[in-house]
C-alpha cells in the first residue's frame, strides 16, 4: 500500500476511523460512556491493549463532567502532561491545570523528609480551593500519597487517573487508589504514562464540548432565547461576553410541566417547549424522554447551568402530568426531589422541596395550557421529579439543610448567573435562618468539610449542627448578626483561618494570599530581631502553613503566636460586627490537631453541646 494523501485536518478523524473499525473487527464491545476515552488512549499510544486493560468505576465519566463543571483543577504528576492537557477547554469550565515538580519548596521538602517530590506535591496540591482530578502518570508514590491524604485526612478528589507506567511500585500504586472510595479511571498493570493521562483528561473535556455543540445545534443549550432579550435585558444583568448563562432547576420543571400537558391535550409530540422566566427572559428547552401513559404524559428536560459552578447541569429534570376533574392544581415532588425535615426553610417540613417561586413558575405555565385549550375546568396533577437526584443531592448542601432524599428545585429569576456568589451566599443564609428556626443560641461556623470533620471527630458534635461558609467569613458574620445570632464559634483549619487573623474577609485566593506575611507579622511580636530575621526568611520559603507551623514550633514560639492568631481572628470578627456579635474561634492544624483557641472557645463549645 503506498503512501496516502490526507489532509491535516482529517488525520484524527480518520485514525478514530480506524481504531474503532478494528476494535468492531477484533469483537471488543466496549461500553458507551467510555469509548470516546479508550479510543483516544490508543489513538495515543497505537496500542490496543489498553481495551483491555483500562478500569473504570461505575459512573466515573458522568461523575468527572459534573465535577470539570463545578470547576475542578487538574492536577498532574508530570510537566509532560501539563504539558497535553487542554487547557483552554478546560478554563471555559473555571478551571486550572497544575504541576508542582518543579517548585523549589516541594523540592526542598522532598529532600528534607526522604521523599520523592510527586509525594509531597500531592500534599501542596490539596491546598487549591476547588473540586480535584488528580492525573498520575509517572510516579506511584504520587498515588501513595494521594491514599494516605485519604486515610488520613479524609481527603477525597473528585477523580484519580491512575496510569503510571515503570516497574517499581507501579502495579501496587494502582492498587492502592483500586481500593479507595473514590472515582478512578486506572489502567492494569505496568503500562501508561504521561501521554496517556492527558489523553483521558481531554477525552472527557473534547466529549463534553461536542457535546455543547451539537445540544446548541439541537436547541438544548441555544443562546438564542438569551441574546433576544438582551435586546430589552441589560446585558450585565445576565452572562458576561465570556460567560454563559443557564436555566434553573425551577425553569427546566415548569418547562416539561407545560410541555407534558401540551402532549396531553394536544395528543401530539412535541420537541421544544417556551415558557418565559420570571425575569422576562425566553427559554426555549429541548423535550426528550416522552412518555404516554393511560394516566398521563412524562417528559425531560435537560438542567444547562450555563458557566456556573453547578452540580445539577446536566441531570435531567422530569415532569409526569395527569388531569383532573375538580379544576384544582397540585403539585409533587417524586423521585429524586428532597423532602423538607428541618425548619426555617422555604417550605414547611414534610414538603418537597419545590420552593416557591418554581411552585408559581409551573402553575402559571399549567394554567395557560388549560385555558388555551379549553380544559381550565380540568385541574391538572404535576408531578416533578429527578432520575439522578437522589445522588446528585450529595454533592449539594441539601443534606446540610436537612433536605432528604434528592435535589431541590430552585430559582428566584429562573435564570443561573454565571459564576456568581449569590447562589453559595443564598444557601449560607439558609443554613443560618435553619438554626435560628431550631432555637439555637450559639452559630457553629466551620469554613469546609476539614473543618466539619475536625468538630465531630475531636467533639462529637453532629456536623449537621454546623454552617458551612466557604470563604464567605465576613458575610456569614453579617447574616448571623440580622438573623439574630449574639454568639458565633468559629472552627477552621490554619490556612484558612490565619488569613482572618490578617483582616482578610473573604479568603479565596483571588483576594490574595498574604498567610506568610501575617505569621511573619505575628512572630514577630514575640521573637527579637536577630531571630525574627532567621524565622521571617524561613516562612518566606513556605508554602504551605503546616510547614509554617513546624518552623514556628522548632523555634520556640507556636504556643504564643497561636494564641496571638486566635485573640486577631476574634478581634478582627467582633470588630466587623461592630460588637453586636461576640465571637470565639478554635484552630486546628495537619492531622486534626487542636492548635489554638481563643479565650472564651470552651464556653461557647460547652453550649452548643448542651443545645444539641
Amino acid at each position: 500500500m503506498g503512501f496516502k494523501e490526507i489532509l491535516p485536518s482529517e488525520i484524527e478523524k480518520e485514525s478514530f476511523r480506524i481504531i474503532r473499525k478494528e476494535l468492531a473487527e477484533a469483537g471488543k464491545v466496549i461500553p458507551a460512556d467510555v469509548e470516546p476515552t479508550v479510543v483516544r488512549v490508543i489513538h495515543t499510544t497505537a496500542d490496543f491493549e489498553y481495551a483491555d486493560t483500562l478500569e473504570f468505576s461505575k459512573g466515573v465519566i458522568e461523575k468527572a463532567k459534573s465535577a470539570i463543571r463545578s470547576g475542578a483543577h487538574i492536577v498532574t504528576d508530570t510537566n509532560m502532561a501539563l504539558a497535553g492537557i487542554n487547557k483552554k477547554t478546560l478554563a471555559g469550565y473555571g478551571g486550572e491545570v497544575h504541576c508542582f515538580m518543579a517548585d523549589e519548596e516541594v523540592a526542598k521538602l522532598a529532600k528534607e523528609r526522604g521523599v520523592t517530590r510527586a509525594y509531597v506535591s500531592m500534599e501542596k496540591a490539596i491546598e487549591i480551593n476547588a473540586p480535584l482530578i488528580f492525573a498520575i502518570g509517572n510516579a506511584p508514590t504520587a498515588l501513595a500519597s494521594l491514599n494516605r491524604l485519604w486515610q488520613e485526612k479524609g481527603f477525597r478528589p473528585e477523580l484519580i487517573i491512575a496510569v503510571p507506567v515503570g516497574f517499581v511500585n507501579v502495579v501496587e500504586g494502582k492498587d492502592l487508589i483500586r481500593n479507595m472510595d473514590v472515582p478512578y479511571i486506572i489502567n492494569a498493570g505496568r503500562k501508561g504514562g504521561s501521554g496517556v493521562a492527558a489523553a483521558i483528561c481531554n477525552s472527557i473535556l473534547y466529549n463534553m464540548e461536542s457535546q455543547r455543540s451539537q445540544g446548541s445545534q439541537r436547541g438544548r443549550f441555544s443562546l438564542t432565547p438569551l441574546e433576544e432579550s438582551r435586546r430589552t435585558v441589560p446585558v450585565d444583568s445576565l452572562d458576561s461576553p465570556k460567560l454563559r448563562a443557564g436555566f434553573t432547576t425551577g425553569s427546566c420543571a415548569a418547562a416539561a410541566a407545560k410541555a407534558a400537558l401540551l402532549m396531553l391535550l394536544e395528543g401530539t409530540d412535541i420537541s421544544q417547549v417556551s415558557i418565559v422566566t420570571p425575569k422576562g427572559i425566553t427559554y426555549i428547552a429541548e423535550i426528550i424522554d416522552i412518555e404516554k401513559t393511560e394516566a398521563g404524559v412524562s417528559c425531560c428536560v435537560i438542567k444547562d447551568g450555563g458557566d456556573d459552578i453547578d452540580a445539577t447541569s446536566g441531570m435531567k429534570i422530569k415532569a409526569s402530568v395527569s388531569l383532573r376533574d375538580d379544576g384544582e392544581i397540585f403539585i409533587y415532588g417524586g423521585e429524586g426531589i428532597g423532602r423538607i425535615t428541618k425548619p426555617g426553610l422555604d417550605q414547611p417540613i414534610g414538603e418537597a422541596a419545590i420552593n416557591s417561586v418554581p411552585r408559581k413558575m409551573i402553575r402559571e405555565n399549567i394554567e395557560e395550557v388549560l385555558a388555551a385549550n379549553g380544559a381550565k375546568s380540568h385541574g391538572a396533577t404535576v408531578i416533578i421529579s429527578a432520575p439522578d437526584g437522589r445522588d446528585i443531592a450529595q454533592k449539594t448542601f441539601n443534606p446540610k439543610l436537612g433536605i432528604v432524599g434528592g435535589i431541590s428545585i430552585l430559582g428566584t429569576t429562573g435564570i443561573v448567573e454565571p459564576m456568581s456568589d449569590e447562589g453559595i451566599l443564598g444557601t449560607i443564609k439558609a443554613q443560618i435562618n435553619m438554626q435560628k428556626a431550631l432555637g439555637k443560641k450559639v452559630l457553629l461556623v466551620a469554613p469546609g468539610n476539614y473543618g466539619l470533620k475536625f468538630i465531630t471527630d475531636e467533639y462529637q458534635i453532629d456536623e449537621d449542627r454546623a454552617v458551612l461558609c466557604s470563604n464567605f467569613v465576613y458575610d456569614t458574620l453579617m447574616m448571623a448578626q440580622n438573623a439574630g445570632f449574639e454568639k458565633l464559634l468559629f472552627v477552621g483549619h490554619l490556612g484558612k483561618l490565619v488569613k482572618v487573623a490578617g483582616g482578610i474577609k473573604n479568603t479565596h485566593s483571588k483576594y490574595g494570599d498574604h498567610r506568610m506575611e501575617i505569621l511573619s507579622d505575628a512572630v514577630s511580636k514575640f521573637a527579637p530581631e536577630e531571630r525574627f530575621s532567621k524565622i521571617k526568611s524561613q516562612l518566606d520559603e513556605c508554602v504551605m502553613t503546616d510547614e509554617a507551623l513546624r518552623i514556628i514550633d522548632e523555634f520556640g514560639y507556636k504556643e504564643k503566636v497561636f494564641c496571638h492568631i486566635a485573640e486577631s481572628i476574634k478581634e478582627n470578627m467582633e470588630s466587623w460586627a461592630e460588637g453586636k456579635i461576640t465571637c470565639e474561634t478554635i484552630i486546628f492544624a495537619d492531622g486534626y490537631r487542636l492548635l489554638s483557641e481563643s479565650p472564651g472557645a470552651k464556653d461557647m463549645l460547652f453550649e452548643i453541646k448542651g443545645e444539641g
